[in-house]
């Protein structure tokens, strides 16, 4: 799949808006940037500034815990405008990455404390206008994009992004071979800002969607929060989405002291997983695209579910010391996790827009990332309490090593397996049954591919 043109003039599949290769295109620096500033590089900088878990915790649910403001926002999007309104937040968000490379650069003589401090504000500062903003994408997008190729978009949009993830990923991983100071991490977030200043240029060239008067009017109106969470099937989505975000809230604290304490791995290879992960996802993705919006969301979903409980329990296999820790073993573990997340991200995001009513859209949404984003803020901050609070506990069982660690991917396991009672609950009248759907997407799939590629011939 090659991207479209910048220009926009690309002939696009049928269904999709004209220009709405600058979406793809915005996702692209988007992500490059903010898998930069938000992600295992800043874990790895709060690292090398020896943060313990707890504070690892909050740097990784800040982001998450700020969505809240997208509640008292909602109400201004449809007044400001979609693009606008997305616009303003993305532009202040940029400036704060600058000052994350200031406190890299800040003199020797200031002490490691004084860096996580300022680093959390400014962290603070930029989710806060992020919080802000983000609330007007999805309607945006929604009222954009037909609902039946919703699908499509959001497998392409996801390959895009994360093809930006692997390559930025993998660019930075050689950067930051060998001994790294805190000067590279500098360079990591001048890098993150200049790829944010790119996004902007194509966000101003996604076509805007008028706001109809009618919402606009009603924009300015009470907003009926507590009959919006009443709306049953949007209820059991929020749920479910809060009991599987608090698994991957355990993953993703553990994850680099883990790694970092256990097998000593290097900046670069924590870099390297990441792009590895991402090309296990984007062929993931693009199979997926095709599966959709047809099949339904909870068949992939209920996949989604079980491969999540493989990928979790193969860490703590490999924390108890039954799994050996090498490259085969990594590399299962991130193709594991990318069908995980890719199933789970398509159908999610399909199913929500699907469900959502159109009236209210803005604050549907709204609740939906604040609801699941509290969820997202909070549990990072509760598991590094415990991983902090029990690193003295570790015993032998026979060839068997128990301790925190593998503890915490055990009870991880537990949470997203718990999280299919209530998918269950939830409605959706054209689904595929999920079995089918396993037959499809894991056998019939991959047949189909081989035949074309060694065969030489189509199957039907």
């Amino acid at each position: 799949m090659q991207l479209p043109a910048p220009s926009g003039k690309t002939p696009v599949p049928d269904g999709l808006p004209e220009g709405i290769s600058n979406a793809y295109w915005f996702q692209v620096f988007n992500s490059a940037s903010f898998s930069l500033v938000l992600g295992m590089p800043m874990m790895l900088f709060f690292k090398h500034l020896g943060a313990s878990a707890t504070v690892l915790g909050i740097v990784q649910g800040l982001p998450a815990l700020l969505n809240i403001l997208q509640i008292p926002s909602a109400r201004f999007v449809e007044q400001v405008g979609y693009r606008r309104f997305v616009l303003r937040g993305w532009s202040l968000r940029s400036v704060f990455i600058l000052g994350l490379a200031g406190v890299a650069l800040l003199p020797a003589s200031v002490d490691s404390l004084t860096r996580v401090a300022l680093a959390l504000f400014i962290l603070f500062c930029y989710n806060f206008s992020r919080g802000i903003s983000v609330c007007g994408w999805l309607p945006w997008i929604t009222q954009l994009i037909p609902e039946h190729v919703r699908g499509r978009y959001v497998s392409m949009d996801q390959t895009f992004g994360i093809g930006a993830i692997v390559v930025s990923s993998t660019l930075t991983g050689l950067f930051l071979r060998g001994d790294t100071g805190l000067g590279a991490f500098a360079v990591v977030f001048f890098l993150s800002f200049l790829a944010a200043v790119a996004s902007l240029y194509y966000l101003k060239r996604i076509p805007d969607v008028p706001v109809a008067e009618e919402v606009r009017s009603r924009s300015s109106e009470p907003v009926p929060w507590k009959a919006i969470w009443s709306y049953r099937p949007f209820q059991r989505i929020v749920l479910f989405n809060c009991v599987v975000l608090a698994g991957w809230a355990g993953g993703g604290v553990v994850s680099v002291p883990f790694l970092r304490d256990m097998f000593a791995v290097k900046d670069s290879t924590f870099m390297y997983l990441t792009a590895i992960w991402g090309c296990f996802y984007m062929v993931g993705v693009y199979f997926l695209g095709k599966q959709v919006d047809t099949a339904g969301s909870k068949p992939l979903l209920v996949n989604s579910i079980v491969w999540q409980a493989v990928h979790f329990g193969g860490w703590m296999l490999i924390a108890a010391g039954i799994v050996p820790f090498n490259w085969w073993s990594l590399c299962f573990q991130q193709a594991t996790w990318a069908v995980a997340v890719a199933l789970f991200s398509l159908a999610n995001t399909r199913l929500l827009m699907a469900t959502v009513p159109v009236m209210g859209r803005s604050h549907f949404f709204a609740i939906h990332s604040v609801v699941t984003s509290l969820v997202s803020g909070f549990a990072p901050f509760l598991w590094g309490l415990l991983v902090d609070g029990s690193k003295e506990w570790h015993f032998w069982l026979g060839p068997v090593h128990l301790h925190t660690f593998s503890l915490v991917y055990l009870l991880v396991v537990l949470v997203v397996l718990s999280s299919l009672f209530l998918l269950s609950k939830i409605e959706e009248p054209k689904a595929m049954p999920a079995d089918d759907f396993f037959n499809e997407f894991f056998i019939r799939t991959p047949v189909r591919a081989f035949s074309r590629i060694f065969v030489k011939r189509w199957m039907p």
